[in-house]
């Protein structure tokens, strides 16, 4: 018993969530009550309030005696295997309420009074202060005439009455709801009544939020602290409120309550903003099919992604000094969802501080439980998160992780890891999205456009008039885009590039951006650069060991930040260090045919030389070339159109 103590549960809130699991599907209740009970306490020093009781009431359907006797017994709810819900495996009350407390009472009527319910209890304390240690048992449950019962106090009866709806079908008043009791609680994550509730709504608002947005069966929680010697109960409960991780639910009516936008004027405060949804629901959102493991056919997992809008990130730190930048920080990951309940924010994909500016929801049937993995507590699908962690760290496709033997294919992963595989190239494409979003609306001055974004859009009237070998075979074959960006990947592994920058390369792919410049450090190689492509990418590679690339180029690359940090003088430096890199390259080219001016090949290096004058020409003569503003201007477009 002291081992089943320690194992699983998260905290008390997660803990309560298995006893509102029970009432929402065994019970079939509309509305459960979580009353905080906190008593006066007298430490060494001062007298401070602790929680010392916990109280959880639903208006379900109740439990016969026999049901109550099993539902304090470990694995005996009699529902084990039970997939048409959110519970199942006949542990929740028992291992919920022993990893918090010493004591459960539980008491449950059904179409009667609550005055009659039948009560029961385990008291691990009772087997403590055994003297031979005696057996742990779960007393058989009692009735009003019992000598041994023990009554529902007058308040619950009253805060029961004042939310049940009576079943008057045979003429009278009749209730049916279940109450339990935690007490002795030696193991809570929070002591104090005001810090349980706050994480408790958070929680459980995530937790439940299907059910408590639901349009065919609206469910409800509620929450309320009191005093434990308030012998009237307490003074009036507060709706649990969704939280969505996806943040597109009406703002007002969720635990975010409002966000923050920038002003007109920058220097005034920021605008709360309560009508509207910080993020937008993506559009690459999807459904992946999977085999179901009971050899019953295939079940669909939905995916649901959002992104947070630029406005909504006002500022440098929006994370961290704006309302939805603090609040979205416990909110970021995958929200894992089972039957419309969170079983985990799998936090595999959200490893940095901006990862709370974008959501993901999977939603599964129980049916896939033994795919992902699900654990008896429903705090976890470890399978998931093992495949998202493959995909992640080794960037290889199925058929290559089973080559490599990241897993076998008999394993549940194998079943997951293409939706996994997916998750990873779509979550980066959309945090890259974000970024330039968010570096775009922020500042007075808009950021200079990625030239290769340009490029990319530029290139698109040149392959309609000469295609490459390349954009020919993606045109002709109209490859699947994963199978692409799959292709893409290979090629650049086997040219040894790392697998951050292959992975960032993808990224832009996959939001369309076809033309990227890669450094390739080729000591031996006397070329400063060429062109290379994978499908209808188009790849300049700068060879970063050449001599060049150190006096030139690389003095070039400055960050954004250290540029805006830069006096005037600094910057009017590496202008002129800027046109005089450009001029170098140009002489190089010059001295070279100037000392072929009388080798047989001169004509052909002339008409190298013209022909490339006439792309750049057609370049920077193209719409897209021009609209982008890259020397002076405004940036009017935007990154690639995403047909890749």
């Amino acid at each position: 018993m002291k081992s089943i103590r320690d194992t699983g549960y998260k905290g008390t809130d997660y803990a309560l969530a298995e006893l509102i699991d029970n009432s929402f599907q065994w019970g079939d209740a509309n509305t459960v009550l979580l009353v905080i009970v906190q008593r006066t306490v007298q430490g060494k020093q001062r007298a401070t309030k602790r929680v010392d009781e916990i109280w959880v009431i639903d208006d379900g359907g109740g439990m016969t005696e026999e049901a109550l006797n099993l539902a304090l017994s470990f694995g005996g709810s009699g529902k084990y295997d039970d997939r048409s819900g959110i519970g199942r495996f006949g542990m929740g009350l028992p291992q919920a309420s022993v990893s918090q407390c010493k004591r459960t009472d539980v008491w449950t009527w059904q179409k009667t009074q609550p005055e009659n319910a039948s009560h029961t209890y385990l008291d691990l304390k009772e087997v403590e202060d055994s003297a031979k240690k005696g057996a742990l048992t779960v007393p058989w449950p009692t009735q009003p005439s019992s000598p041994a019962y023990v009554a529902l106090p007058d308040w619950v009866l009253d805060v029961y009455r004042d939310h049940a709806v009576p079943d008057t079908s045979m003429g009278q008043a009749l209730y049916s709801g279940t109450v339990i009791r935690w007490t002795h609680l030696d193991k809570l994550r929070w002591v104090r009544a005001e810090t349980m509730f706050a994480h408790t709504e958070y929680l459980l608002g995530r937790v439940y939020r299907k059910f408590l947005t639901s349009d065919t069966r609206r469910r409800s929680i509620q929450v309320a602290v009191m005093e434990a010697d308030t012998l009237g109960g307490p003074d009036g409960f507060q709706e649990v409120r969704p939280n969505d991780p996806l943040y597109l639910y009406p703002v007002a009516e969720t635990t975010l309550g409002y966000w923050e936008a920038s002003a007109e004027d920058d220097g005034k405060p920021l605008v709360p903003i309560t009508d509207e949804p910080p993020f937008a629901e993506h559009h690459t959102s999807r459904t992946f099919v999977l085999q179901r493991p009971d050899g019953e056919g295939t079940s669909t997992v939905r995916a649901q992604l959002s992104l947070a809008k630029p406005e909504a990130r006002p500022g440098r730190n929006a994370g961290i000094s704006t309302h939805q930048g603090r609040h979205a920080r416990d909110n970021s990951g995958i929200s894992v969802m089972r039957a419309d309940r969170e079983l985990v924010l799998e936090k595999t994909l959200a490893q940095e501080a901006t990862d709370r500016w974008w959501g993901v929801e999977i939603a599964f049937n129980p049916c896939l439980d033994e795919i992902f993995g699900v654990t008896n507590n429903k705090q976890d699908a470890p399978n998931l998160a093992q495949a998202l962690r493959l995909a992640r760290e080794h960037r290889l496709t199925k058929d290559e992780a089973i080559e490599e033997g990241l897993f076998d294919e008999d394993h549940p992963i194998a079943e997951l890891y293409d939706m996994a595989y997916q998750l990873v190239a779509l979550v980066n494409a959309m945090k890259q999205e974000g970024k330039n979003a968010q570096q775009a609306a922020s500042g007075a001055r808009r950021p200079q456009p990625a030239i290769t974004s340009v490029a990319s859009n530029v290139k698109k009237t040149r392959s309609s008039v000469s295609p490459t070998p390349g954009e020919a075979d993606f045109a002709n074959n109209k490859p699947d885009p994963i199978k692409a960006a799959e292709a893409i990947d290979h090629k650049l592994e086997e040219q040894d590039v790392p697998a951050e920058i292959r992975g960032a390369i993808i990224a832009n792919y996959q939001r369309g951006v076809t033309v990227q410049v890669v450094d390739r450090p080729v000591k031996e190689a006397p070329a400063f650069f060429w062109p290379d492509e994978a499908l209808n990418l188009e790849i300049l590679c700068i060879n970063n060991a050449h001599p060049a690339y150190k006096s030139l180029i690389g003095p070039l690359r400055v960050a954004n930040d250290e540029i805006e940090a830069m006096s005037e003088e600094e910057a009017k430096r590496l202008l002129v260090q800027s046109v005089d890199a450009v001029t170098w390259l140009l002489l190089a080219w010059s001295r070279y045919e100037n000392e072929h001016r009388t080798h047989p090949s001169i004509g052909m290096i002339k008409e190298i030389r013209e022909g490339w004058g006439r792309r750049l020409g057609e370049y920077v003569g193209d719409v897209a070339f021009k609209a982008a503003s890259l020397f002076g201007g405004e940036d009017d477009t935007q990154d690639g159109d995403g047909d890749a």
